[in-house]
């Protein structure tokens, strides 16, 4: 999975919660699943007030192979 927005590349945490590229204090900014692809995705971050764009992509041969509930 790659997760880019203007401010660069970021990667999820091992529990699958993203952190504001931007401030990095927000512990919930965002939930990613590892099937999760989306295009210009706008998420708002409380702690500094900002707006971010992601984009999500799945990298070549990666495979979802969990059921989530």
């Amino acid at each position: 999975m790659r997760i880019t927005s203007e401010y660069g590349t970021m990667s999820p945490r091992t529990d699958g919660w993203l952190t504001c590229p931007r401030c990095g204090r927000n512990r919930h900014f965002l939930r990613v699943l590892p099937g999760t692809v989306v295009a210009n995705l706008p998420v708002y971050c409380r702690d500094c007030k900002t707006e971010i764009i992601l984009h999500i992509e799945r990298e070549a041969g990666a495979l979802n192979a969990g059921a989530h509930e």
